[in-house]
């Protein structure tokens, strides 16, 4: 009989829920049907489909289906997390819309970064139904006295674009938050919206946690079409054209692309977008009030403005980063650029899905190479799209300085028993592997300062509160007023150098720019911001103020993590495209991007060699100033670093030389001024691929020490050590940098085994270095022939990496002019 009411109850929902898709003119998709059906038997999963699919209601119309009171509910009913504020509007319009089809009383609100102080107060005095946040401001109301009674009725979690937070700390932030929730709230229901990942298992494990039972994925057949259609070089060439980020060749782009039609031009920087904003409005003046900018640093209502203009039709191109990367349901785009390799076959999939976002629509995406080799790599893109083939997104593991943050979080709000929120946390994926010494390290550190800071009171950031039951010994909290005011500003695992305002004179907000580049500016200078020429007039109190400048200058500011590095998946594919390059003569496996290449493929052949899957090249240069060594392992830049670093140290122990060092995600490069005998690899190729003391030679090869420290200040202001943004007074960059190398001097020297000094180690080894994958790397090329070509004029494959090194020396010449001098000297 109950299995009879539950099953008319089912039905029923789903029949309003199709009602609502018909009433728009929609047909419900299988996989949508699943998750309700899924969501309404209790289970908890991911869903993981193609971009621009359905997904949201997929995870909505269940938990929408829960609340049955809302004018009287006094608490959240369904909390959405998302990674972006930007996100934050259209996802509300859309639940909105489906909110107002099942009880028109259904509130529905937005808390971030950009909510008022006023709204904040008013959403903790009367709850929305539901509402829309991200992992931060999680975190904040988890730090809240109210934390218990707002979200003493919640049901659903609902999770946007998780593969977007997977990859970093905000996953372990999102992760340990959803722990909390998951053991105050009995029968709590989590959903995760992704694009496709490779190791969804994993993800899926991530939100429910160890000890739940095996989480639903649901996925689908549905295979959305995406288009990619290159910007060819016009002119046949011998070298791998490299104009100032792919500026220099902006007409080619121009001529494909319809000024009527909505367009997004994504860039991979915002410095890169700066540049192409500038150039657009200097070559299409007609179009000056159509054209708009978008990035991360500049001013909210700015970005705002250009959303809304979007939508509404009155901007038609925009030139934006990752900013745009993510949901926002623009349905009027119809044009996608991607310029610059994406990196990534996520990110290229997820940017194409952003026309013909709908289930059914066929994504088209422009590719506007910055060098011509980068068309192999968008070759390699496409064959791996047709293979089906996913990428890898790996969760942060042990990330103790995100865990100690959690827990002065908890314990600003209704405080924790350490018993209790140690189980809790074990059960996070990342965290199942924590040790109960390294848990009473985090607690003994948080409560007395650690071995090194018992004797400072400041660092001792929580106090035991004896219960008053019997139940419970004793729970964690924050007594102090002002540290947990300081810990609340801080909360947040985004870290970068300090920024800085810039306003106008007369008060209007640009946005924000780094330090750095603020520091090295005089009185005077000129420079390009917020798509505007402006005039540097002064800085105070982290405020730089300007005015609007008519004086022209190429002086555009840069952010630091710019740089992105190329997948594990691409590298391998883009080994296998390099194989198909030696084909030349059969066109039948050349797409129009190796059609275009085959003159610069001609010439590499002919000065060099195309290496083969079984084969890898590398080429000697010499002149009668330089010696040049050019190693193409076709692993990645951050690889080729490594591998540059560590092969330097060891040719040096070989002869005493000094090299310098050029790398790109093709090769690396070694140049010395002597005359060194670079032949010697093939001899010793043991000694120069063995992988035994990889570690010992890296740390020795790269100032090691300098690195951990850098990384060890990032770790040092999310674990709360020290504070980067403070309510009362600034902090400039360099004082942030003396605190913690302050901290990591005395931790290594007194307490062996710190474990945010073990942690600040590992990272270096494994997100900058890259230890692992040098270490695949190595191993991998041992198995190879060794091509190695002494060459009498540098190959088209050896010519970006002359490039890059220009770049890295001075010279009041532009870099365009340089380069040009470069292919002129080549080509004679």
């Amino acid at each position: 009989m109950k299995n009879i009411t539950k099953n008319n109850k089912q039905n029923n929902l789903i029949s309003k829920i199709k009602q609502f898709f018909s009433t728009n003119g929609w047909e419900p998709i299988p996989y949508q049907i699943e998750s309700w059906e899924a969501f309404l038997n209790g289970e908890s999963g991911i869903i993981q489909v193609p971009t621009g699919c359905g997904k949201t209601y997929a995870a909505l119309m269940g938990p929408l289906s829960k609340i049955e009171d809302p004018k009287n509910n006094k608490s959240v009913n369904i909390l959405l997390i998302t990674p972006l504020k930007a996100l934050s509007r259209d996802l509300k319009n859309s639940i909105q819309l489906a909110a107002f089809h099942f009880n028109k009383e259904i509130t529905v609100e937005i808390r971030n970064g950009d909510t008022t102080p006023y709204e904040k107060k008013k959403q903790l005095a009367k709850p929305p139904n539901i509402l829309i946040t991200t992992p931060e401001s999680l975190s904040l109301l988890l730090s809240n006295k109210e934390s218990n009674n707002l979200f003493k009725d919640l049901s659903s979690i609902i999770i946007d674009e998780w593969h977007e937070l997977m990859g970093s700390k905000r996953g372990n932030q999102c992760e340990l938050s959803l722990s909390w929730l998951r053991g105050n709230i009995k029968n709590l229901q989590i959903w995760a919206m992704s694009a496709t990942i490779g190791n969804v298992e994993e993800a899926a494990r991530a939100i429910v946690g160890m000890s739940a039972i095996k989480p639903k994925i649901i996925s689908t057949n549905i295979q959305k079409e995406i288009e990619i259609v290159s910007v060819l070089p016009e002119e046949e060439t011998t070298f791998p054209w490299s104009g100032h980020l792919g500026i220099r060749s902006h007409s080619s782009l121009l001529k494909i692309l319809d000024k009527n039609k909505s367009t997004l031009l994504f860039t991979n920087t915002r410095n890169q977008s700066e540049r192409w904003y500038q150039c657009l409005k200097f070559f299409l003046p007609e179009m000056d009030d159509k054209i708009a900018l978008h990035h991360g640093s500049l001013d909210k209502e700015d970005r705002k403005r250009v959303e809304e203009g979007v939508k509404d039709g009155l901007i038609k191109w925009v030139v934006c980063t990752s900013s745009l990367d993510l949901g926002v349901d623009f349905q009027p785009v119809d044009q996608i650029v991607q310029i610059g390799s994406a990196k990534n076959l996520a990110r290229l999939i997820q940017r194409a899905g952003r026309s013909a976002h709908r289930p059914g629509g066929k994504s088209k995406i422009i590719f506007m190479p910055t060098n011509s080799l980068e068309l192999l790599e968008i070759s390699a893109m496409r064959r791996i799209i047709k293979s089906g083939i996913s990428e890898e997104i790996r969760l942060p593991e042990l990330s103790y300085d995100v865990l100690l943050q959690h827990l002065i979080s908890l314990a600003c709000g209704n405080g924790f028993d350490p018993k209790i929120e140690k189980e809790r946390i074990k059960n996070c994926w990342s965290y199942r592997n924590l040790k109960d010494k390294d848990w009473n390290w985090c607690i003994d550190f948080l409560e007395y300062g650690g071995k090194c800071l018992k004797a400072y009171p400041k660092y001792k950031k929580i106090v035991k509160e004896e219960a008053q039951n019997n139940n419970e010994n004793f729970k964690y909290f924050v007594k102090d007023k002002s540290l947990i005011r300081m810990h609340k500003f801080n909360i947040g695992t985004i870290t970068s150098d300090k920024f800085v305002n810039v306003k106008y004179m007369k008060g209007k907000s640009l946005g924000n720019l780094e330090e750095n580049f603020a520091s090295k500016l005089n009185p005077g200078d000129t420079f390009y911001f917020a798509g505007k020429m402006l005039h540097f007039v002064r800085i105070r109190d982290m405020i730089l103020y300007v005015k609007k400048s008519t004086k022209k200058s190429s002086l555009i500011p840069a952010w630091v993590g710019g740089q992105m590095a190329i997948s594990d998946l691409l590298c391998e594919s883009l080994r296998k495209e390099i194989d198909i390059c030696n084909e030349l003569k059969n066109h039948d496996c050349l797409n129009p991007e190796l059609n275009s290449l085959r003159p610069i493929l001609k010439r590499q052949k002919v000065l060099s060699n195309i290496p083969k899957k079984d084969e890898f090249l590398i080429e000697i240069y010499k002149t009668k100033d330089l010696s040049n060594l050019f190693v193409f392992t076709l692993d990645g830049k951050f690889v080729n670093e490594g591998i540059a670093f560590l092969w330097a140290l060891r040719l040096a122990k070989l002869k005493k030389s000094t090299f310098s060092i050029t790398a790109n995600d093709f090769g690396f490069s070694l140049t010395t001024a002597e005359d060194y005998d670079f032949s010697i690899i093939k001899k010793e190729a043991d000694y120069f691929l063995n992988n035994k003391k990889l570690e010992e030679d890296l740390e020795n090869a790269i100032n090691f020490s300098e690195l951990t420290k850098r990384r060890f200040k990032n770790i040092a202001q999310i674990s709360g050590l020290v504070n980067q943004n403070n309510p009362t007074k600034t902090k400039t960059s360099s004082q942030l940098q003396i605190s913690s190398s302050l901290f990591y001097d005395v931790f290594t020297k007194y307490e062996e085994g710190h474990l945010l000094i073990k942690q600040s180690h590992q990272e270096v080894k494994e997100y900058q270095l890259e230890n692992k994958r040098i270490s695949r790397s190595l191993e991998r090329l041992k198995n190879l022939k060794m091509l190695l070509n002494e060459i009498k004029t540098p190959t088209p494959f050896a010519f970006p990496l002359l490039v890059e090194r220009l770049k890295n020396t001075l010279s009041n010449e532009p870099l365009e002019k340089r380069v040009e001098k470069l292919i002129k000297k080549y080509s004679d």
